[in-house]
């Protein structure tokens, strides 16, 4: 069983024992961060079994409370986490995590793109006089005694700060980098993880459910020590609308324009400024400010704060899971949007539901943008979710994994565009 988290254990546990595992390590990667004294911990020895089943439900605490301070610290966490063991490890040690990991990437049916350098890296990093000299204490991160290739497309931070070699597109990684190599890989592997697995199913699973509000408490705490995530306040949300995406952009405006929105437009838009930041005293302090104005036009609804105070009151902290039955309810993913019936001109993917001329009016193009073609390409395919995440790319200049568009969401979107890990 290997560190680098390639897949999970199998097997049952105790429901409190399993709670036990997942709070301890989130205090232990909290220490971590923070740069507290390190006590032991048995629940995070490495390659045991609840190492494997602590980092695992994490990621699912996670993935299901689509909280985005929980998500930075959780990869923050185990990132700095994966740099200490990788920089600990002996020549025979290496040796061992590789051939693990070589073993583990032989059960993929379909592997994600980062595999493909990772065992490259590892079929070097097994070999007895490679391993000795890489984890030498005098190895040098200047070195370059020893290289791999790799496509570039599979380096791009190095090559961007123009630290390999590129021939014919292939990029000559030098051993000094490897161990940097290293926890980039792991980075994008956890990244993949939490954007991309569907774990709707366990919503429903009480066991789960009470497990997410023990990590929920915990994360409290966590927003409220000194961190650098920060609350989104409601007078922020004008600024930060730019790194929008366009579904959510086009809701902002309409907002903004109206003072109104319908009631499922104002469910979807509430909840991804709940799990982008905006804690419920802000949220209430926002939908105050726009409801007190009076509607400009006509409008289905016909509510204002004065005379509704009491009903927009609970409606917001009931979807904070502070009333009613407590659910802690999170935002709709792309797919989710994408086959919602759009009854009203304010809401739904604009790749999907808007023409062409509504289209490139929230998404800022003219008409004779190349992206403008490469979009309706996509649509013409029904390919939604990818010509959003095309104009993701080409608006923040990334490079996305090819596997994002399970899955994706609005929330995905803002934390990419607005990333700097």
């Amino acid at each position: 069983m290997s560190f680098f988290y390639l897949s999970p254990v199998k097997g049952n546990l105790p429901v409190h024992l399993l709670e036990e595992i997942t709070t301890s390590r989130f205090q232990y990667l909290q220490d971590l961060v923070e740069g507290n004294n390190i006590a032991y911990n048995q629940f995070i020895v490495e390659g045991s079994i609840y190492d494997n089943v602590g980092h695992f439900m994490l990621c699912v605490a996670a993935i299901l409370n689509k909280n985005v301070a929980l998500t930075k610290f959780i990869l923050k966490g185990e990132v700095e986490l994966f740099k200490r063991r990788v920089g600990s490890l002996t020549a025979y040690d290496m040796r061992c995590f590789s051939k693990k990991l070589l073993r583990n990437i032989k059960k993929y049916d379909k592997i994600p793109s980062f595999i493909v350098p990772l065992q490259s890296l590892c079929q070097h990093l097994m070999l007895k006089d490679v391993a000795q000299h890489f984890c030498a204490s005098a190895h040098m991160k200047e070195c370059s005694q020893h290289h791999i290739k790799i496509h570039f497309r599979h380096c791009l931070p190095f090559i961007a700060k123009r630290q390999v070699e590129v021939q014919q597109g292939i990029a000559l990684l030098p051993c000094g980098k490897w161990k940097q190599y290293l926890v980039l890989l792991f980075t994008m592997n956890i990244k993949s993880r939490l954007g991309n697995t569907d774990l709707t199913p366990l919503r429903s699973d009480p066991r789960i459910n009470e497990l997410l509000f023990r990590i929920r408490k915990e994360t409290s705490i966590l927003q409220n020590s000194r961190s650098e995530i920060r609350t989104l306040k409601s007078v922020d949300v004008d600024s930060v609308s730019a790194s929008f995406p366009p579904c959510m952009l086009n809701l902002h405006r309409y907002l903004r324009n109206k003072h109104r929105l319908s009631h499922t437009q104002r469910f979807y838009y509430s909840l991804f400024l709940k799990d982008i930041g905006l804690n419920v005293n802000e949220a209430v302090d926002f939908w105050r400010a726009e409801y007190r104005q009076a509607p400009n036009g006509k409008h289905s609804c016909c509510h204002n704060w004065e005379k509704d105070e009491k009903k927009y009151l609970y409606g917001i902290r009931h979807m904070y899971g502070l009333e009613g039955g407590r659910k802690n309810y999170t935002s709709y993913n792309c797919k989710q949007i994408q086959s919602t019936d759009i009854s009203c001109l304010e809401g739904g993917c604009p790749f999907k539901s808007f023409d062409e001329d509504n289209m490139m009016k929230i998404l800022g193009l003219r008409r004779d943008d190349l992206l403008l073609s490469q979009i309706n390409e996509l649509k013409s395919k029904n390919m939604y979710t990818s010509a959003c995440i095309l104009f993701l790319e080409k608006k923040c200049s990334i490079v996305c994994d090819n596997t994002m568009s399970f899955n994706f969401s609005p929330v995905n979107f803002f934390q990419k565009s607005t990333s700097k890990i």
